[in-house]
């Protein structure tokens, strides 16, 4: 007999002080993304998280500060499809997390490169649950 897995539906992330949730669907069927670190508390739903899928896993990007003449923060979690047990309580994770800001200025072009990056690797569990 063949295993009847559910592609995991929650995703409950940390690591490095950055706490991640993730859900593709919810209650209203808009997908919901939770960020929080030590100076950042912000949740985004819908068109306000942008997804990409690639030959390594789902994009998921969210703006976390914009400040016009200076940078545009952005935070990119790397997610995997995730098959799980129904009614288990989901997989343990390991996933990169990737902040990247972009520099600008009015004046033009600034001077260097124009994105920064760091990476973080968050942990957490997978699950499926219903909504």
């Amino acid at each position: 007999m063949a295993n009847q897995f559910q592609q995991a539906n929650l995703f409950e992330l940390s690591g490095d002080d950055i706490q991640v949730t993730y859900s593709p669907s919810s209650f209203t069927g808009d997908p919901l993304f939770s960020y929080r670190d030590p100076s950042t508390n912000v949740q985004f739903r819908g068109s306000d998280i942008r997804s990409e899928s690639t030959e390594i896993g789902e994009l998921l990007t969210v703006t976390l500060e914009q400040i016009p003449d200076l940078r545009t923060v952005t935070f990119t979690l790397v997610l995997p499809v995730v098959n799980v047990m129904p009614g288990s309580s989901g997989i343990c994770i390991q996933v990169p997390g990737i902040t990247t800001a972009t520099h600008t200025s009015i004046a033009g072009p600034v001077l260097g490169p124009q994105k920064t990056y760091s990476q973080v690797y968050l942990s957490g569990t997978a699950q499926a649950v219903s909504f």
